[in-house]
This record gives C-alpha cells, structure tokens and sequence, in this order.
C-alpha cells in the first residue's frame, strides 16, 4: 500500500520528465506513466518484504541442515528456533499479497543465494541478535524490534542491495530507504495480541479509490495548469526570470500548487511541509528556503484575494 508522501515523490518524478519534453504530453498519457511509477515501487514494496522472508526461510534451511550431520552438537539438535518463529514473518506469509509473489521464482531471492546467506551472518554476528535469541520472554514487541534492527543497521545504505534492485528494475533506483522505512512503520502499527494470530496489512497499490483519485487529478492538473503556475512564480520573484530557477525546484514548486488550489479538503501547511521534505532530500541544500518562500507569498496573496478554495479539513491553519 503506498502513502501518499510515496505518490507525491513519483509524482514530482513523473512530472519532470514530463516538463523536460516540453508538455508535450496528454493527460491520459502522463496519469498512465505516474500510475505505472507507482505501481513499480509497491512492486518493490513487496519484494522487500519477500527479502525478509528468504532470510528467514535461509535461517530454517540453516537448523534442518545441522540436524543432519554426521555427527550433529546438542546445539544442532536442539537449536534455538525464536528468529524462524518470529510472529512477523508468519503475518507476512499470513498476507496473500506478499505469499503470492513469494510463490513466484522472480520474488523469493532464490536467485541471490550469496546476498541472503551475507545477511543472514551480518544478523547473527550482531549483539542485537544475540539479544533477541537470549531472551527469556517471546513478545511481539521483541519480534517487531528485531526486524526493525535488520532493516536499519543492515539494510539500509547496503550497496549490494542497491546493486541487486538496479539489477532488477530500473524504476527501483530512489526508492529503497523509503520504503524499508514504510516497512517499519506499518510492522509498528500491528495491534498486538499474544492470544490471537496478527494481522498485517499490505493491500493493493493504493488505499483506497481517494488516493488514487488523489494522484490522478494531482499529476493531470498540474499538467493542464503548467503555464499559470510559472506565471505565479514570475510574479512572486518579479524581476527574476525562470530559468534561474532550478529545475527539480519549479517542478516541486507546480505540484504544492496545484495542491493548493485544486484539493480544497488539503490544509496549505500539510502540502507546503510535503513538499519541503521533498527537497530536502531530491534538491539543492538551499532550496527548501527558497520554496517555502515561494509557496508562503502566493498562500498569503491568496488569503488576502479570497481567492483560497478551501473547506473542512483543507481549513485548518
């Protein structure tokens, strides 16, 4: 399922390619690209999870192997199952979306047996992991922690992971940190329960028919609108021409507009701190001042011209 900070960011990629050709694109067109950008990344949502899995299915390969030695410790035939027992990997494999690519030969790593089997040593060989399977108790919380230290000391800034994503899809590229931070906050929200199975939730590409309706008048207004949208920016710098302005900076900047004037249930400041987060991380480092500036005149223009279409929620300062 992919938020809506994820449909913002393959929005504004989707839409500089689409200012870089001129426009010169129809709105059916550029909502088929975006729609396509996005399922690509839940795609890669998934397999991330998959990833999670194979360690896990590595690790049981690992103890029933043990077992079968010639001349097998106490310790293989008794060995310590908490990791392979973890209650998040049995709500994931419990997910039919995530068991059904697991299923298939092109999501279950089964091709990177050297990367899973590096993993699952960089686990054993760290404190955290000697923790976890030290423990006396058994709780969720310890499962979810646990996972949460893989993904966070091993996984993110993994260069052979990068390479191995690179290696499947060129649409994977920038999506990784953020979607292993996707992964950690959606194993965060399960509602604990030591009595019953736990649920995980990983739906379709969107949430709901909202967000997806979210996404399409997002990319094809600010498309239809490109043109007003420069002429807002003009007028704010004046004397600047647009040129000056950075390019990834003016696409930012057309998205929070088109934000601002077409979602009249969207509050101002929830769409201005999307978009600054945004820069932060694909702009320049003083970009996210000059867009906030931007967007703050034309608001305050707009409140001061009665010309801000927004009700409900859209009307919280």
């Amino acid at each position: 399922m992919i938020s809506r900070r994820l449909v913002r960011i393959k929005a504004m990629q989707t839409y500089y390619a689409f200012l870089q050709d001129s426009g010169d694109v129809s709105a059916e067109r550029i909502w088929h690209e975006l729609r396509f950008n996005i399922e690509k990344s839940h795609e890669l949502y998934v397999y991330l999870h998959c990833l999670l899995l194979a360690v896990c299915d590595y690790a049981e390969g690992k103890i029933e192997l043990n077992k079968k030695k010639h001349l097998p410790s106490h310790e293989d035939l008794n060995p310590n199952t908490r990791f392979i027992n973890n209650k998040i990997f049995e709500a994931f494999r419990n997910n039919s979306t995530i068991n059904n690519l697991y299923s298939n030969v092109d999501f279950n790593w089964s091709d990177y047996p050297e990367f899973i089997k590096s993993i699952w040593l960089q686990i054993t060989t760290a404190d955290y992991y000697k923790t976890y399977t030290s423990s006396e108790g058994n709780s969720i919380k310890e499962d979810i922690k646990i996972i949460d230290k893989i993904i966070s000391k091993i996984l993110v800034e993994n260069s052979e992971l990068d390479e191995i994503l690179e290696e499947k899809s060129i649409f994977w590229n920038d999506d990784l940190e953020f979607l292993l931070s996707n992964i950690v906050q959606g194993i965060k929200k399960i509602k604990i329960s030591e009595d019953t199975p736990i649920r995980y939730s990983l739906k379709d590409v969107f949430r709901d028919a909202g967000d997806e309706e979210f996404a399409k008048k997002l990319i094809v207004k600010a498309a239809l609108h490109k043109d007003r949208y420069d002429r807002n920016i003009l007028e704010t710098l004046k004397k600047w021409e647009l040129e000056r302005i950075a390019f990834i900076d003016r696409v930012i900047l057309h998205l929070a507009l088109c934000e601002i004037n077409e979602f009249p249930d969207m509050p101002v400041k929830v769409t201005i701190n999307e978009y600054l987060e945004i820069a932060k991380y694909y702009s320049t480092e003083k970009s996210s001042l000059f867009i906030n500036g931007i967007l703050d005149k034309i608001y305050n223009q707009l409140k001061e011209q009665n010309l801000l279409n927004k009700k409900g929620l859209g009307l919280v300062e």
